[in-house]
């Protein structure tokens, strides 16, 4: 009996925009014996394990790119804020909680509650008070203003 030639469909996939990112994954048609469906197996998972590789090497690239962009907006942000409401050093704040008045003093590296220095002001007003608030609206300067008020 002659052996029966083997056909191959073959398919493409797509992995991106660019035509490097396309594979080509051959499918042979019914494999006959023991040997050919375990290689015709191994073919796929390796075709499958390559599609799967470059997707991941994409993904990676992407969100790589996508997180530096991000990082970048968010320092600006972070330094625009900073830019803009500058609390001078020396700076004497009162926060009253629970019928308790607390004292903030603003120096370089942040804002100290008697010995305790903590990064931000929303912080040290969740340090006296207990309770998680906004430290520009908790602590007032001397005249009664809010922190807001004075440099937003």
């Amino acid at each position: 009996m002659p052996e029966k030639e083997k056909e191959l469909k073959t398919n493409l996939v797509a992995l991106g925009e660019d035509i490097e990112d396309v594979i080509e994954i051959a499918h042979e048609e019914e494999p006959v014996s023991l040997e050919d469906k375990i290689s015709s197996i191994e073919k796929r998972i390796f075709n499958i394990t390559s599609s799967m590789d470059s997707l991941f090497q994409m993904v990676k690239e992407l969100r790589d790119s996508s997180k530096a962009d991000i990082d970048k907006k968010v320092n600006e942000k972070i330094s625009e804020s900073k830019e803009k409401a500058e609390i001078p050093e020396g700076t004497e704040l009162v926060g009253t909680s629970r019928g308790i008045n607390y004292f903030c003093m603003v120096r370089s590296g942040g804002f100290f509650v008697g010995i305790t220095k903590y990064a931000s002001l929303s912080a040290a007003a969740e340090g006296v008070s207990g309770v998680r608030r906004s430290g520009w609206t908790f602590w007032k300067l001397p005249d009664g203003r809010t922190v807001k008020e004075a440099y937003k």
